[in-house]
């Protein structure tokens, strides 16, 4: 299986933006599906040949806090080039035209297998999970020329496409430019929230529009755009491929954050309050202020009103015009958006971001998260972090590939 760096730059280019694809996966699966009372932690890893040559494999582990593994001899060769968790599967998604959802699980050996029949699918550029059963993709496009982006639901449970419909992205953002959108997330019931970036469709233009967050709501399960919410206090929510932005909380408040690079705004958390589409001006997190200067490169949500997110490590040395997702050199820090205070994790080393993945889990207790940090090219290794301490520990080494996620499956 080739990586297909080549369709993104592609695509990018039409979109007059620059960036690289990764493989990644959306979050870790909190559905039982065929829960037979035992469970075992399922990584994402992709083994690089020659040249551009890689292939990925579905690895599962029964103990992440010691030892070392690798591709040889373990897990599952996978087809997909994106991974979402559902209802106890993993899902590969496809990149580059059309292609099967393919269907993963453990059986009740432990070992990976396909689930069920595939079924043939547009390349999705943004997806997030609904309920405990379904989740929802959008299709890649960028261009002015070329502006609908289709919208879809899976069921996760009977694998099927229940739901699609079609998105302008030309006239979503009300300007002369189209949107981005940078992940898909559930917002109640009955809508979904997919931040967006704006950009000019065209080759070789840049946005005019970098100081603005905006949010399309959706409703659901009509997959139709209901309204969009800007703020003009700090910048983009997510970037390219992100997917992790934004988290509906549980007392019902929705809060989003933005890295903020290349706009005159700073990196900031803010909050969409519960029963609300528009942003509170009574809340603004500015993390620069909390941080001596730090922006944002990447973060997901733990529990309890926590983030896991990774702060540049060299403040202010990045690119100012450089993709969100792009490699950086970062810090893990815990951000509580309820008391907007940002500690920094004990025990993690400082690290060199790989493009957009943020390989995360955490576990039921809602303040043990297992996340995957990339020690050198050759050795990821999973650091155990408690969100209430924010102190971590250093566990399982996996060697000689790249890991894009983590999940947890029962079977």
């Amino acid at each position: 299986m080739k990586i297909k760096y080549m369709y993104c730059l592609a695509a990018l280019a039409v979109g007059g933006i620059l960036a690289s694809c990764s493989k990644r996966s959306n979050g870790p699966d909190d559905n039982d599906g065929n829960d037979g009372g035992r469970s075992k932690y399922v990584f994402l890893i992709t083994s690089v040949g020659s040249g551009d040559e890689s292939a990925n494999y579905i690895v599962p582990v029964d103990d992440v806090t010691q030892g070392s593994i690798s591709t040889t001899g373990t897990g599952a060769e996978a087809d997909g080039y994106s991974f979402i968790a559902q209802h106890n599967k993993i899902f590969g998604l496809v990149w580059g035209g059309q292609g099967p959802i393919t269907p993963y699980e453990l059986n009740n050996e432990g070992k990976v297998v396909t689930a069920g029949s595939t079924i043939n699918a547009v390349t999705a550029l943004t997806y997030g999970k609904v309920d405990d059963d379904a989740f929802v993709f959008t299709s890649l496009t960028t261009s002015k020329a070329e502006p609908n982006a289709t919208i879809m639901r899976y069921d996760a449970k009977n694998l099927v496409l229940a739901e699609r419909n079609t998105i302008d992205i030309s006239k979503v953002t009300g300007t002369d430019e189209v949107a981005v959108f940078t992940g898909v997330f559930q917002v109640d019931d009955d809508k979904l929230y997919l931040p967006y970036y704006s950009v000019p469709g065209v080759a070789g233009q840049n946005t005019k529009y970098k100081d603005s967050t905006w949010v399309a709501v959706v409703n659901y399960p009509e997959l139709s755009v209901k309204t969009v919410i800007r703020d003009g206090r700090s910048s983009q929510s997510g970037f390219w491929f992100c997917q992790n932005s934004l988290k509906q909380i549980e007392n019902g408040d929705v809060y989003l954050w933005s890295g903020a690079f290349g706009s005159k705004n700073p990196s900031a958390f803010m909050k969409i309050a519960k029963g609300t589409d528009s942003f509170d001006q009574e809340y603004f997190f500015n993390v620069e202020e909390k941080t001596e200067g730090a922006k944002i490169v990447r973060g997901t949500y733990i529990a309890d009103g926590k983030f896991l997110i990774a702060l540049e490590a060299d403040n202010g040395t990045n690119d100012p015009e450089r993709d969100g997702g792009g490699p950086a050199r970062v810090k893990l820090a815990i951000a509580d958006v309820l008391a907007q205070g940002i500690t920094y994790i004990d025990g993690t080393p400082e690290y060199e971001a790989p493009w957009y993945d943020f390989p995360a889990f955490t576990e039921d207790d809602g303040h043990t998260v297992r996340f995957v940090l990339r020690e050198s090219a050759e050795k990821y290794v999973v650091y155990t972090i408690d969100a209430n301490t924010a102190t971590a520990t250093r566990g399982l080494e996996i060697t000689g590939a790249n890991v894009s996620s983590i999940n947890k499956l029962t079977y």
